[in-house]
C-alpha cells in the first residue's frame, strides 16, 4: 500500500504543472487499478469508495456530484467508442472532489492524469466532460498501442489526439504554428507548457489536419504499423502545422 502511494506521488509530482500529459510507466507498476483488482469484492480502493465498476470517489463527494460524474463517464465513454469504433481499455477512475484528496495522490495544480492504460486520476478541477474524455482518450491509445509501444508516439500526437476528441473549446482556437519537432519528448512538452505555449492547440491542429485525411482506418493502420515495429518519422522535416500533411 505504501509503495503504491509512493509511485503515484512521484507520477503526479512530475506532471503537476501540466494539465493532462499522460504518464507511461514501462517498469512494473503497482497502480490503484492493481490494488482494486486484487480485492475484487472490495467496495473501496486506496481509501476511495466504489460508486460503479472501475469508478472510485472520495468520501466527501456529495451524492449529486457522484451522479453527475457517472453521467460524465458515460458520455466520455460513448465519445471514445464513437471515435475509435469501440473501446478496448477499461481504466479505473479515481475522482477527487477536494484539494485534500488530490494532495493525497501528490497532486498540485493538474486537472487530471492518465497512468498507462489502466488508471485515470481526476482532481476536483477535472470533473467535467472534456477532461474525462481527454484522459480516456490517452488510456485508449495506450491500450491499443500496448506496453511495448507506448513511447513510440511523440507527445504532440498523443496530446493532439486527446485534444481533438475531447472537443475542449480552448483547444479549438487556431493559433500560430510552432515546430512539432520541439514537442516530441515529454520534457519538451512540459517545458513548453511551463513557458505558456499554446501547445494543446498546436497539437490539436496538427493531429486534426492528418486525421481528416486518413480517418479512423488510417489511425488504426498507424497503430498497427507501430506495433509491427515500423520506425515512423512523425514530424521529420515538418517546420509548422501549416506544412503538415501526412506521416
Amino acid at each position: 500500500m505504501v509503495k503504491t502511494l509512493s509511485l503515484l506521488t512521484i507520477s503526479f509530482s512530475i506532471l503537476s504543472a501540466c494539465s493532462h500529459a499522460p504518464q507511461k510507466v514501462n517498469a512494473t507498476f503497482s497502480s490503484p487499478s492493481a490494488m482494486a483488482s486484487s480485492k475484487s469484492n472490495s467496495k473501496t480502493s486506496k481509501g476511495m469508495t466504489s460508486i460503479a465498476p472501475n469508478i472510485y470517489v472520495d468520501a466527501d463527494m456529495p451524492t449529486g456530484q457522484r451522479k453527475q460524474l457517472l453521467q460524465i463517464v458515460k458520455y466520455s465513454t460513448f465519445e471514445i467508442k464513437k471515435f475509435f469504433g469501440g473501446m478496448k481499455s477499461s481504466p479505473n477512475i479515481y475522482a477527487c472532489s477536494t484539494k485534500k484528496c488530490f494532495k493525497k495522490f501528490g497532486g498540485i495544480s493538474a486537472e487530471a492524469k492518465t497512468i498507462n492504460d489502466d488508471t485515470v486520476l481526476l482532481s476536483y478541477k477535472g470533473l467535467n466532460k472534456t477532461t474525462v474524455t481527454h484522459e480516456l482518450a490517452h488510456a485508449e491509445l495506450n491500450k491499443r498501442l500496448g506496453k511495448s509501444h507506448w513511447n513510440k508516439t511523440p507527445m504532440w500526437f498523443d496530446e493532439g489526439l486527446a485534444a481533438y476528441i475531447c472537443k475542449n473549446p480552448k483547444y479549438a482556437k487556431t493559433v500560430p504554428s510552432m515546430p512539432l519537432s520541439k514537442l516530441t519528448s515529454h520534457n519538451q512538452w512540459v517545458n513548453a507548457v511551463h513557458d505558456k505555449k499554446p501547445v494543446y492547440n498546436v497539437a490539436r491542429q496538427a493531429f486534426e489536419g492528418w486525421y481528416k485525411g486518413v480517418g479512423t482506418e488510417g489511425l488504426k493502420d498507424l497503430i498497427a504499423r507501430l506495433k509491427k515495429g515500423e520506425n515512423l518519422s512523425f514530424d521529420k522535416e515538418i517546420n509548422s502545422v501549416n506544412q503538415y500533411s501526412k506521416l
